[in-house]
């Protein structure tokens, strides 16, 4: 089952988008750009890695493809701490820089997962921590509807300093049904 936007595509990951997801845990652009710390990760790690997420319930990562093109990868967009008793989950999205950043095909693919999770998983509050730096993700999530919460103050250590990560959220209630 994929699960379709306008645009795109969320399908499950397959073997063949090892790649994509090698060149994204290595890009140090987009390390820079999220939270956390990276370490170089080799073509065997990477796919370990695939192999022991197989059976988990709870992260949801799905490649985001255009509908035209459904083996070919543009990133990632993720559902990560599922919680189905207290109904949450928290958004991550990537996109790989040479063909998926500002066309649209981002706030798609979000979107799409928002309406999944809400509409099918029955989840009441998706949330985002975004580093404060990191305006086009803001921007993006704030497109999609989410709200700004708060700030949690020198969160993440990155390029030598500690950075402010923003939180954001957006409740069943806060989007339309009918969307």
């Amino acid at each position: 089952m994929n699960i379709n936007g306008k645009k795109v595509l969320l399908r499950a990951i397959e073997k063949g988008d090892k790649n994509l997801l090698y060149t994204l845990v290595n890009d140090p652009d987009t390390e820079r750009m999220i939270g956390g710390s990276s370490f170089p990760v080799s073509d065997y790690e990477q796919e370990n890695w695939m192999n022991s997420q197989i059976g988990r319930t709870d992260i949801l990562r799905c490649v985001i493809a255009l509908k035209e093109k459904p083996e070919q990868g543009l990133g990632t967009v993720i559902l990560s701490d599922i919680d189905m008793k207290d109904a949450v989950a928290q958004a991550h999205i990537k996109m790989a820089d040479h063909t998926g950043r500002r066309k649209g095909y981002g706030t798609d693919a979000l979107s799409a997962m928002v309406h999944y999770a809400f509409s099918e998983l029955r989840l009441n509050c998706i949330y985002a921590e975004i580093l404060s730096y990191n305006i086009p993700s803001q921007k993006l999530f704030e497109k999609c509807g989410f709200q700004k919460e708060g700030v949690l103050r020198e969160r993440v250590f990155k390029g030598g300093k500690f950075e402010n990560v923003i939180v954001y959220s957006l409740l069943k209630t806060d989007v339309n049904d009918n969307e």
